[in-house]
């Protein structure tokens, strides 16, 4: 694929500083172009992700307690809740799939879309959510620990660690912040992370991948987002990043605090930079006898959370390129409010909807 760069805009403080995994590339790629080629296509801005509900209206009124900063709108004839991205709501008549299940500790079943979420200094939230009757999960600190803590900071030790790592850390007091997490209105999970210095952000988008690392590179050749560049400390770190290769690695030992008793595998793990922010994926949980059974991830279309969004420039040429480039189209291009959109499938069964662009959509 053919790339060009550009200087990247300003996306404003509430988005370049939020908390770790909002992490913002001093260059942005977009997809087309080079010489001699056609205009290079804008890189893709997160727009919404759309969720299943049975009562749409109850829902957004437990978003609107969690996040007092965002407000209630319409989208394309869907109800909506308008904060750094929007949350679409289509009304169902039955429970949707995809809910996270408190028993089992993880959603049943898991598709490649995990959780969505807000980057704030969680060190004093759970006073405000308890007042509004709402629980944070319990977060495991070790293989054989029974009750949990309800954020990271509070855990007996500092930092993410292995079991060995665990049986070998020195005693820790209670940090500020952290990551917590609790459930939404149809079971959708939705996690809180951050400390003092994080910037308030309802922006935060978390998958599955079943090789993180392979689908980073999907959506860089795809969708023209762009892989973290080097770190200062790298040999060169003034060279842009290339994709990785290879980019099917052994999965990482389990590590804590997390909300599975048996650890979360968080490597390898990949991150990609869209126009306004980025995303992260972790492996695919249930693998080996993790759950009982090894179990694949499924489509997200008609789960709890049913795609992600990303606003575009030109559908016509988007869609052409991708459609020569092979890649799944679910739905052909369709009205979509005042604009038009069109729906892709990633490597993993993410429905992806690209938006031409909307005005007064989210300010970056």
């Amino acid at each position: 694929m053919n790339s060009a760069c550009r200087s990247h805009p300003d996306l404003g403080p509430a988005v370049a500083a939020a908390a770790v995994l909002l992490l913002i590339p001093l260059q942005a790629c977009t997809p087309g172009g080079g010489a001699g080629g056609e205009p290079p296509l804008s890189m893709p801005s997160l727009h919404h992700v759309m969720l299943n509900s049975v009562d749409p209206e109850a829902a957004i009124e437990w978003y609107l307690e969690v996040w007092p900063a965002a407000s209630r709108t319409e989208i394309a004839g869907y109800p909506a809740v308008e904060a750094d991205m929007y949350l679409l709501f289509n009304r169902v008549d039955s429970p949707p799939p995809g809910a996270f299940r408190e028993d089992l500790h993880r959603a049943d079943p898991q598709s490649a879309f995990w959780h969505i979420g807000a980057f704030t200094n969680t060190t004093d939230i759970r006073e405000r959510l308890d007042a509004a009757g709402i629980d944070h999960l319990p977060l495991f600190t070790a293989p054989d620990a029974e009750e949990g803590v309800w954020r990271s900071g509070l855990a007996p030790y500092a930092g993410i660690l292995t079991e060995a790592q665990i049986a070998e850390a020195e005693p820790a007091e209670p940090r500020e912040g952290g990551f917590s997490y609790v459930v939404g209105p149809d079971g959708a999970l939705f996690e809180l992370a951050g400390g003092p210095d994080t910037p308030d952000s309802f922006s935060h988008v978390h998958f599955y991948h079943e090789h993180p690392l392979c689908a980073a590179n999907w959506y860089v050749s795809h969708l023209g987002m762009q892989l973290s560049p080097p770190s200062e400390t790298s040999p060169d770190p003034d060279a842009s990043p290339l994709l990785h290769d290879p980019c099917v690695r052994e999965l990482a030992e389990a590590s804590w605090p997390s909300l599975e008793p048996v650890g979360t595998i968080r490597d390898p793990r990949s991150t990609v930079h869209f126009a306004n922010g980025s995303m992260s994926w972790y492996p695919r949980q249930c693998v080996g006898d993790r759950c009982g059974t090894d179990q694949p991830l499924v489509p997200s279309r008609g789960q709890v959370f049913d795609h992600v969004a990303f606003t575009i420039d030109d559908v016509d040429a988007w869609h052409a390129r991708l459609r020569s480039e092979g890649v799944t189209i679910l739905e052909e291009p369709y009205p979509f409010g005042d604009t038009r959109a069109f729906m892709i499938e990633d490597l993993d069964g993410l429905a992806i909807k690209l938006v031409e662009e909307i005005d007064g959509a989210p300010e970056d």
